[in-house]
């Protein structure tokens, strides 16, 4: 079934999504101009001592207005995917033939199962995501919050980031609304709580799995400080922000004054959404261990899947790259090599988890095609629309 190209209706097109959901949200933060404006008014005020100090804030305003395309940026991240995938060829002295053998010989039963959990993990991603978002006003079936998942993933294959998804979300979400700010702030919270579990699995993972404690310094205090600042120090985000930055300030009436607050007050829904979120990494971790068994990669320990796969989901995140292409191999083959593996088994475990998460964006991409969602009667209208989707 394809959709209906009447008049008034259209797909979002992948090209598009990004300029339009950049303008959608800008108003969420000052931009740079704006901001070395303010510290050369504020620098340069009625003192005449502060005179000499224009001319080095104009410097600054100078720095601060030059802007990289995003063609530009693109170009990088892909290069940066590309140089990074190759280099295992090159440097991980991968024998091609061997790896190819080891996907011929993997066993077709596990890999059905880990597709089949990694794609049920997207039904609880939506129905958390229903929770935050219904929490700031926008309230969804779980219908169309799983469409708006399986599409997100879909433009991830586009998009260049792991984030890009993020934004069709936000753009789905709010979509006829006006409520643009809102859905940012739910999309944002549901992707904090996932990484702050992330978090806390390669933790707990680190301190009592057996031989944790042998993993080198620099890949333990990375994880055990990035626990440490989401667990200790994100919860208390709007009384530090009062106290360092002052209430007047941007980013404290952010945490104070705005819809996101409702996340600091709901203890009850920020538990709930954390219990949803290590259910579904459980899932996911079972799906890492039903490819190692694929793989007959019986040698690793069940406790060092809690471990890397989050360590390499924060690395694929934070790392500039082509929606985590490059960084995610290498990381997923320095981890199994580290556990015994050979390279030519580490890297088939990599292109494999590649091949399941393409798979899902694929399955995006048919949620996208045979589904569509009509845009306001009226342009800037910003009454509720009618959504039209396959799903429902």
């Amino acid at each position: 079934m394809s959709p209906s190209r009447s008049q008034g209706t259209s797909i979002l097109d992948p090209a598009q999504l990004d300029s339009s959901c950049v303008e959608a949200f800008s108003e969420l933060a000052p931009s740079s101009e704006m901001l070395a404006q303010q510290s050369v008014v504020k620098r340069s005020g009625s003192h005449p001592e502060a005179e000499s100090k224009v001319s080095g804030s104009s410097l600054s305003a100078k720095l601060a207005s030059i802007k990289i395309s995003k063609g530009t940026k693109l170009k990088v991240k892909i290069c940066i995917s590309i140089v990074l995938f190759a280099s295992l060829f090159v440097f991980g002295k991968v024998d091609l033939r061997k790896a190819l053998d080891v996907a011929m010989t993997a066993n077709r039963g596990y890999l059905a199962g880990a597709v089949l959990l990694f794609l049920a993990s997207t039904f609880l991603n939506a129905h958390r995501w229903q929770l935050l978002a219904s929490a700031v006003g926008l309230n969804k079936s779980l219908i169309q919050l799983v469409q708006y998942c399986f599409v997100g993933l879909f433009f991830n294959l586009f998009l260049p980031s792991t984030v890009g998804g993020d934004f069709s979300r936000c753009y789905y979400l709010s979509k006829g609304t006006g409520k643009y700010v809102n859905a940012f702030y739910s999309v944002l919270a549901d992707r904090t709580v996932g990484i702050a579990v992330l978090f806390a699995f390669a933790s707990v993972g680190i301190i009592f799995g057996p031989g944790g404690g042998g993993l080198p310094m620099q890949l333990k205090l990375p994880i055990f400080a990035g626990t440490l600042a989401i667990f200790a120090v994100v919860p208390f985000m709007p009384i530090l922000t009062n106290k360092f930055l002052g209430k007047e300030n941007w980013i404290s009436r952010q945490f104070n004054n705005s819809c996101a607050q409702a996340y600091w007050n709901n203890k009850g829904l920020m538990a709930t959404t954390v219990l949803l979120s290590v259910i579904m990494q459980v899932v996911i971790v079972v799906c890492h261990v039903a490819i190692g068994m694929a793989l007959g990669l019986n040698q690793i320990p069940l406790w060092y899947y809690f471990v890397f796969y989050p360590s390499v989901a924060v690395l694929g995140f934070i790392t500039p790259s082509f929606n985590g292409i490059g960084i995610r191999e290498w990381a997923y083959t320095y981890f199994l090599t580290m556990a015994g593996v050979d390279n030519a088994h580490a890297l088939t475990y990599a292109i494999m988890w590649l091949g399941l998460t393409t798979l899902s964006s694929l399955v995006g991409g048919l949620v996208y095609l045979l589904g569509h969602f009509q845009k306001p009667r009226e342009e800037g209208s910003f009454e509720p629309e009618t959504e039209v989707g396959f799903m429902q």
